[in-house]
């Protein structure tokens, strides 16, 4: 007679688990090693949403997207200047608005019954030319950390790249409109916001206060009669702190009654605002939007190049839709 031996719920359990652990020990040594690099190396792979450093480095356009991607959140230019299209020939001619292009240079008469009327004359200026910039760089990418499928390495020159890029593009909206300040007297001098007092019998004066600055801007716009609307304000972040400073959980508020909205940046001074009417200023263009190309090192470096570059065109033909603050 056998004698049937008794098996406890732990000791099942137990028995489970450990076969379990085998099975899955036996599936491990039956796949790859999940790091393992193969020789030569094949067809680029997407994992879920991951993009491999060879489907990138293969694929030069995904690299533009990337640089896009990064970069579309942090332009103010295409705020200040409105977008014109492309550019042919590698220049555009423009006219530049002056301060008397809303009325004649002599004025209508009164004309007696049967009287010849009086010819009224127009100011001619000369047309104006800008021409197309070229700006990009590039950086190398070495064999082995291309082998390693080095994501972050990746990651991080193609951020630095598109940072720089879009610093420079910034750079060169604000020198646009500070030739344009420059050419045309458009500057005066503002408050010092960081002295202002906000309470207490030293209290500074209502036009001494930071939305005076804004609303002298309007009065400004109004006087000239161009039909020029000022919205948007570009200041530092230093600017930008002491105008929280002085109105704390209003600053919305007073904002929305001069009507502006504000962009804070680094590529503006210290000390200084621009104000603007939104995509009045005059035209950014471009011959090239941004690009990206690779190459394998013809010098045998055991390398790739990633270049990426693009080709933009800025002009000022309303300079009246500019004001410079000095002084904050």
């Amino acid at each position: 007679m056998k004698t049937k031996t008794r098996v406890t719920p732990e000791q099942r359990e137990f028995i489970v688990k450990m076969g379990e652990q085998f099975a899955a020990s036996q599936a491990f040594a039956a796949a790859p090693y999940s790091g393992a690099i193969a020789h030569p190396l094949g067809p680029p792979t997407v994992t879920n949403t991951t993009l491999t450093v060879d489907q990138a480095l293969n694929a030069p356009q995904r690299i533009t997207r990337m640089v896009m991607d990064l970069t579309k959140q942090r332009f103010f230019v295409d705020r200040v200047f409105s977008s014109g299209g492309g550019v042919t020939g590698g220049a555009v001619i423009y006219d530049e608005l002056a301060g008397n292009d809303l009325y004649a240079d002599r004025d209508v008469q009164r004309v007696a019954p049967g009287s010849e009327f009086p010819e009224v004359t127009f100011s001619r200026r000369a047309p104006k030319v800008a021409e197309v910039e070229k700006w990009g760089g590039k950086f190398f990418f070495t064999d082995e950390a291309r082998d390693r499928n080095n994501v972050g390495e990746f990651t991080r020159a193609v951020r630095q790249l598109s940072n720089t890029i879009v610093r420079k593009i910034n750079q060169r909206g604000v020198d646009v409109l500070e030739a344009a300040v420059t050419a045309n007297s458009r500057s005066v001098v503002g408050n010092d916001w960081s002295a202002v007092v906000t309470a207490g019998s030293s209290a500074s004066a209502a036009n001494l206060w930071p939305a005076f600055d804004f609303a002298d801007a309007n009065r400004q716009a109004d006087v000239e009669e161009l039909g020029v609307v000022y919205d948007l304000a570009i200041m530092n972040p230093v600017q930008y702190l002491e105008l929280a400073t002085v109105y704390g959980p209003d600053l919305d508020a007073m904002l929305a009654s001069v009507g502006f909205d504000i962009y804070v940046t680094n590529r503006v001074a210290a000390g200084v605002m621009y104000i603007v009417a939104s995509g009045q200023v005059g035209e950014m263009r471009l011959e090239q939007p941004l690009s990206s190309e690779t190459w394998r090192d013809p010098d045998g470096k055991q390398q790739t190049w990633v270049q990426s570059s693009v080709r933009p065109l800025f002009f000022v033909d309303n300079p009246y839709a500019v004001l410079k603050f000095t002084g904050l």
